[in-house]
């Protein structure tokens, strides 16, 4: 079985993630870009994008003319269950919400999920779809992505009345660290179209979210299809 590996930026993030976790304390000074190249044996690009890659995430900040710190995590971490949730974001714009869930499966993980997922080729994988609407009109179709040996036995019925987050949280003893999130827009496919009910080539918006536990571990791909006509996603950007 072929073995997904790691490129070289992504195994100096995690090399970068464990000193930050295991060895440094909130506003620590981190070394210079040249003594972490010198360090990791790597070029100083490498380093560079790493360490854009963990600021995106809320591990560092930077200071103008002093240096790169440790962030306090207790203050950066999101609560995704509701940061993230589909349910309260249509309740605070005055929408009833409703998920319906179309089916849960079990599937071997593909090349493409492995790469995403850092996965083995061929692991065991659930496969959750769901229809999600507001004031019964379909809003986006969401296909996720999770470990099967992270979450095993998890069931349709465990899913029935509760949001995925707090199913991770109850069921498995999961704390979710961050998500990481890209957009782009496209036009619905046929079989989409049919579900969303709007006319095959409407535009829409694709939604990729990979989230990360505690451990660091790739808990959950999530590929949405939002109608351009009706799904509105905020972000909030704050400075700190």
């Amino acid at each position: 079985m072929r073995q997904y590996k790691m490129s070289l930026y992504e195994q100096i993030i995690d090399l970068l993630q464990d000193k930050i976790t295991r060895k440094m304390q909130p506003d620590d000074k981190l070394p210079s870009e040249r003594e972490l190249s010198k360090t990791y044996g790597v070029s100083r690009n490498t380093i560079r994008l790493a360490l854009d890659k963990l600021l995106r995430s809320g591990y560092i900040y930077r200071k103008r003319g002093q240096g790169t710190f440790v962030a306090n995590q207790k203050e950066h971490l999101a609560d995704l269950s509701s940061s993230y949730s589909f349910t309260e974001q249509m309740k605070s714009l005055g929408r009833v919400p409703n998920t319906e869930l179309i089916y849960l499966a079990s599937m071997e993980a593909s090349k493409v999920l492995t790469e995403s997922m850092n996965l083995s080729l061929g692991a065991p994988l659930y496969k959750l779809k769901r229809l999600r609407c507001a004031d019964g009109i379909p809003m986006l179709i969401e296909r996720t992505f999770l470990p099967a040996e992270i979450f095993q036995g998890l069931t349709s019925e465990r899913l029935a009345n509760h949001s995925l987050y707090s199913v991770m949280k109850r069921d498995y003893q999961i704390e979710i660290e961050r998500a990481d999130e890209s957009f782009y827009a496209s036009l619905i496919n046929r079989k989409d179209a049919k579900r969303l009910n709007v006319p095959k080539g409407s535009p829409c918006l694709n939604v990729q979210r990979i989230t990360y536990d505690r451990q660091h571990r790739i808990v959950e791909y999530t590929m949405s299809v939002a109608r351009g006509d009706q799904f509105i996603y905020e972000v909030h950007h704050v400075n700190s």
